[in-house]
Formats: C-alpha cells, sequence, structure tokens
C-alpha cells in the first residue's frame, strides 16, 4: 500500500470535508426527486436525513456504534462506524490496514487507490477507494479513517461501480447527515395486572405480556429484550422413557450457576454466559422453612441472545432444593433483564415492574429486589464505558464538523479567486451583499451592476458604489451561504 504524507490543510479535506469540496455540489435530493426525510433514533440515539425508501440498519455494544443507511436493493450504502480505540490504540494507518486486510478476506479482488494519509499531533486521518466485486457486483467505494487516543471512526460510502458517480452527491449527503444526538425515550403508560388466582400483582408497561398462575409468573416485553420472572421449574433426574409434562426439565442436579444453562436452553436462548455468580447462605439457610428442603442459592448475572436475536443481561436468585430419594426437585428462579446495549435506558422501567411485584411472601420480594439491586450494580458497571464512548463520539462529530466548516470555507475562497467573483457585505446598507466578477459589480437586490474598472473582480477594492466613502467587508460565498441560512 502506497501512502503520501500531507499537510495539515489537506488532512482537514481528508475527514470527509475533502469529498464534499471535490465534487459534492451541494444538498442533494433523494433517488425519487424528493427531499432527504429526517430519520430519528431513540435507541441508540442518532439522527440522519435519508431518502424515503432507504433502510437504516444501526447496530450497537459496549464498545462501539455503527449506523449503515442502505439503498432499498441494498446495494449503496453510506456508513459510520465507531469503536473504543483506549485498549489498542491504533492510528488512523494501522486502522486503515485492519480494515483492508479483513475485507480482503471476504473479497479476494479487492484493490486499494488513491490513498493518502495525515498524521501530527492534532490530526490523525486516513483516506483511501477500495474496488472489489461483492455477489458479482464490481462495487466501489470511498472509505475515511480516523483515529485518537478514544476513538477510532470510519466512515465510508459504497456503490456498484456502474452507478456511483451518480449516486455519490446523494451518498454523501447522507454520509455527512449522520448525528449522534441525545433523545428522550417516550413516556411508559403502565397498567395493573394481576393473576387469575389473585396470588400476586405487577405493574407493568401497557405493551408487555403477561403469563401468572398459582404464584409465578412471566412477563416481557415484544422481543423479549426485557423482563420479569418468578417462576418454579420441577426437574427429572431421567425422562424415564416418557416425554416431561411442560414446565419439567430432565437433568441430574446441577448447582445453580451450571442449572440455569437448562432453564434458558428451554426457552431457545442462545449463547447464555454467566457473567458473575455469588452463593447465598442466608437464602439457603432459609429454604427448610420456606419451600420445606434444603437447598442452593445463588445470585447469577447472566447474558444471551434471545430468540428474537436480541442481547439481554439479567440478575437472577436461583434455589435448587436437594434432590429426594427418588432424584426428583426443583428450582426457583426469580429476576429481571434487559437489552445489552440500553440497559441504562430500560432500568427506569425494570425498578418500576421490580418494585410494584406484590406476592403474599415476604422472601420472595427479597429476591426480587436483591435481582434489581445486582442488574443496577452491572448496569453501573457498563454505563461508565458507554457514556465515555457517547461523549468522545459527540466530541468526534464536532471536530469532524469544524474541519468540514473549515475546509468548505478554504475551498469557497479558492473557487471564488477561480471563477473571479467576491462577496461584499455594506454595513451602512444594512448589511446589503454586492458580488463583483470579471466585469463589474452587482447589487444582489436590486440587480443594478456598475460595470469596467475598477469594479471588476481584478481592480474592485471594497468601495461602495452607492457611496464611496464606505469600504465595504469581503466574505466569501461560503460565508455568504452561512448568512442566507
Amino acid at each position: 500500500m502506497q501512502t503520501t504524507c500531507v499537510n495539515r490543510h489537506l488532512a482537514a479535506a481528508l475527514a470527509l470535508a475533502g469529498a464534499v469540496a471535490a465534487g459534492h455540489p451541494g444538498p442533494s435530493l433523494a433517488a425519487d426527486g424528493g427531499a432527504l426525510k429526517r430519520y430519528v433514533s431513540d435507541s441508540p440515539p442518532f439522527v440522519l436525513h435519508k431518502p424515503s425508501t432507504w433502510v437504516v440498519h444501526p447496530a450497537t455494544s459496549a464498545d462501539g456504534l455503527r449506523v449503515a443507511v442502505s439503498s432499498p436493493d441494498g446495494l449503496s450504502v453510506a456508513e459510520v462506524d465507531y469503536a473504543n480505540n483506549r485498549h489498542e490504540h491504533p492510528d488512523s494507518l494501522k486502522l486503515m490496514a485492519a480494515r483492508v486486510r479483513n475485507m480482503k478476506a471476504h473479497f479476494p479482488d479487492l484493490a486499494v487507490s488513491e490513498v493518502s494519509v495525515c498524521k501530527d499531533n492534532e490530526l490523525s486521518c486516513a483516506v483511501a477507494t477500495l474496488s472489489y466485486t461483492a455477489n458479482r457486483v464490481p462495487t466501489r467505494g470511498r472509505y475515511y479513517f480516523h483515529a485518537d487516543r478514544e476513538l477510532t471512526v470510519v466512515r465510508s460510502f459504497r456503490a456498484p461501480a456502474a452507478r456511483l458517480s451518480q449516486e455519490r452527491a446523494l451518498l454523501l449527503d447522507v454520509l455527512t447527515n449522520i448525528n449522534l444526538r441525545g433523545s428522550r425515550p417516550p413516556p411508559v403508560k403502565y397498567v395493573d395486572r394481576r393473576a387469575a388466582d389473585g396470588s400476586l400483582s405487577l405493574s407493568l408497561p401497557d405493551n408487555w405480556g403477561f403469563l401468572a398462575q398459582k404464584g409465578t409468573v412471566l412477563a416481557g416485553a415484544p422481543q423479549g429484550g426485557s423482563g420479569f420472572v418468578f417462576t418454579v421449574f420441577s426437574v427429572m433426574p431421567q425422562a424415564y422413557g416418557v416425554v416431561p409434562p411442560v414446565g419439567v426439565i430432565v437433568s441430574p442436579y446441577r448447582p445453580p450457576q451450571e442449572f440455569i444453562h437448562n432453564i434458558f436452553d428451554k426457552f431457545r436462548n442462545q449463547q447464555t454466559r454467566v457473567l458473575a455468580s455469588q452463593p447465598d447462605p442466608g437464602a439457603a439457610a432459609a429454604c427448610p422453612q420456606q419451600i420445606g428442603r434444603q437447598c442452593e442459592a445463588a445470585d447469577v448475572q447472566l447474558s444471551w441472545v434471545s430468540p428474537e436475536d436480541v442481547t439481554c443481561v439479567g440478575s437472577f436468585k436461583v434455589l435448587n432444593a436437594i434432590p429426594n430419594l427418588t432424584g426428583q426437585w426443583f428450582s426457583i428462579i426469580a429476576g429481571v433483564w434487559g437489552p445489552a446495549d440500553n440497559l441504562a435506558q430500560q432500568m427506569p422501567v425494570l425498578e418500576h415492574v421490580a418494585g410494584s411485584f406484590s406476592i403474599n411472601d415476604r422472601y420472595a420480594r427479597q429476591y426480587i429486589q436483591q435481582g434489581m439491586a445486582h442488574l443496577q450494580e452491572l448496569q453501573r458497571k457498563t454505563r461508565s464505558a458507554m457514556q465515555s464512548l457517547y461523549s468522545a463520539i459527540e466530541q468526534n462529530q464536532h471536530d469532524y464538523e469544524a474541519r468540514v466548516a473549515r475546509k468548505e470555507s478554504s475551498d469557497a475562497k479558492w473557487d471564488d479567486y477561480r471563477r473571479g467573483n467576491s462577496y461584499w457585505i455594506s454595513d451602512l446598507e444594512g448589511g446589503k451583499v454586492y458580488a463583483t466578477d470579471p466585469w463589474g459589480t452587482q447589487d444582489t437586490r436590486t440587480g443594478d451592476r456598475v460595470e469596467g474598472p475598477p469594479y471588476n473582480y481584478i481592480h474592485f477594492e471594497g468601495q461602495n458604489p452607492r457611496h464611496p466613502s464606505e469600504n465595504m467587508r469581503e466574505i466569501s460565498s461560503y460565508e455568504l451561504k452561512q448568512l442566507n441560512q
């Protein structure tokens, strides 16, 4: 890979502004000729503008945020990919090389061209054009890399090579309008739910499901991303040649931190992983009196992927009764869970639900309270990292927008010079603008012109044609556009 060192002025261009100046004529229309539509996401929080038929694909984790916007056929894509850079610390060149290696593994014909790299104490960025074949379609894209001590950012747009030139302006418009912004979730409407036999009650969001009977309950949000459980599973040591009834698990005795995998597998969850497990001697000591059996008890923090492909984290109290003489036993599980990618946003809802749990058993209520406390601790551990990451992303967004503004202003001045134009503000006439060209000067309000020296672009020095005593202020076309917004 061949690189070229560039100065700071061009470095600003590499952080996407260069693409704007190098062929992006300004705000575009959508492919159907209409204006771009505003799209707001609450989770993760971002705002963008896109054609109404284009599709948004967000993805989040504790270490990153990716937002991709694709055309209806999925072949044209504008994308921003943020990632935590506090651990590995690659610079922009290493970041670019890693992305190229990763793509090369998927697209063997990948070719890299038009590479430039900048690196100094304040700014580290790189840009490259990547060409490859995806699903038999020749594809071409422009990638912009930024790395600092906090964050790596890869901004890119790509499209089938045959239509990239006609879609370039639209893709750039979409890309430059992807902005991370804070947003408030809509208010939650709660409803009181009670088991048919009156054994328990809960206050739940009105769109949550609710199943309850005989002192057990399972309640959850649509798609399974958040929920509440207090239930019992009967366990048989072997199947004895018969299909076990609903709610019965076949398993030899296993301690709580191991048996919880059997419980979650029963509900078709995947990638179940115990994050932490702590024995609870107090709850175990109370078992003979409360459930009539010796038991093992533990607080278990867990992560898993739901059947709806939602990554969840939760905290549960698990009590496993010691098997009787026939080998049969049972397990009680109580706790709450939420989505891993925005647990902080869901925490108020989970706190409300857990606090509303009412059952004629104070020990059962304590299990829920303890589970909620553990989940809050888990959320606190991840919230700091997430907030720090989002702060870094927002700062990067502000820096990026400032670089775009500086580059657009600089390029506007060069473009004014190349075309033989200048713009002048008359404070005496309340901010009226006069525009010069190679032949003379024009009043932009009235259209009146004064031609010939000293009013053409080469000779004009700012003397107001109507009020010769005033020397007007010169501005660029970029500054003029900002004034008119």
